[in-house]
């Protein structure tokens, strides 16, 4: 007879002694509940004494009428730059100081905000490859934040969480006795991310769950995975997941475990390249002619 064995995940760990800066990029279906969520953590450390959670939220939209109801935002918002709406309303509620950008997010942005001292966790709640590149861009930079990114369809979503753009990079992330060195960033596993999608009638989220095609929960669902996420890292401080599928249809959710078997499969390594110190390679000197 046959058994089943599982390998246990590998705790990616992360400081506990640093301040956390959660920037949301994207304050709208899936981003408005996040920011909601961001406020609470914030207001959770704030009162329990933990380390202090910074937030800042970017979005260049302003609330229409189809946002109201879907959106966390009400009829007299309309008009009202989205970032600026939660950021005013959600520190007002949680006596929190928000800080919000009118603007959509660039890398250059992205570089201004990120801070030296502080653990950054990029929070993309985005339809556009534009935004993600810009994250992605960030993380090559020599230290990266960590980026957490969301996504949907009609019914189905998922986040993933990371902080390596190369691939090689990742070689032997598992080596060191216990702990996970490295994570691959969402575009690793998700190649499409950085694709833009084929331009279709009402394609964005708003228009899609007014016209009944997107499910009317699948944007708070897909927000309340990436809260646990959020909370696990600023919180607990360590992930044993790295990404998380969900399938409102069935009502199926998955998680990928942090494993050299689930990684490598993801970004299509062997799990030995995983385990395994890298090995060195000397150049050879050139022999004078």
């Amino acid at each position: 007879m046959q058994t089943l064995s599982i390998d246990p995940p590998i705790p990616f760990v992360l400081p506990s002694d640093l301040p956390v800066h959660a920037i949301l990029v994207g304050c709208g279906g899936t981003g408005s509940h996040i920011a909601q969520s961001l406020a609470r953590l914030a207001s959770h450390l704030r009162d329990t004494g933990g380390r202090p959670l910074h937030l800042t939220f970017i979005d260049g939209d302003v609330v229409e009428r189809k946002n109201v109801g879907r959106q966390l935002f009400c009829p007299a918002e309309i008009g009202q730059n989205k970032a600026q709406t939660l950021a005013a309303r959600l520190s007002a509620a949680l006596g929190l100081s928000i800080a919000a950008i009118s603007e959509m997010a660039t890398i250059d942005l992205l570089r201004r905000l990120r801070g030296r001292s502080d653990l950054t966790i990029l929070v993309g709640a985005v339809d556009s490859a534009t935004g993600r590149g810009a994250i992605a861009d960030l993380l090559a930079d020599h230290t990266p934040p960590i980026w957490l990114d969301c996504g949907n369809h009609e019914h189905s979503g998922q986040v993933a969480v990371g902080n390596t753009v190369n691939r090689e990079l990742l070689r032997g992330c598992l080596s060191l006795g216990g702990i996970c060195a490295a994570l691959p960033s969402p575009h690793l596993v998700y190649p499409d991310l950085l694709k833009e999608a084929p331009v279709r009638p009402r394609a964005d989220c708003a228009a899609a769950m007014e016209d009944n095609a997107q499910s009317l929960m699948v944007n708070q669902q897909i927000a309340a995975v990436a809260a646990q996420y959020l909370y696990q890292i600023v919180v607990r401080r360590q992930l044993t997941m790295f990404c998380t599928t969900v399938d409102l249809g069935g009502l199926v959710m998955r998680s990928l475990p942090i494993t050299a078997r689930a990684i490598a499969e993801a970004v299509g390594l062997a799990p030995g390249d995983l385990t395994e110190q890298p090995k060195k390679t000397t150049k050879k000197k050139a022999r004078a002619a």
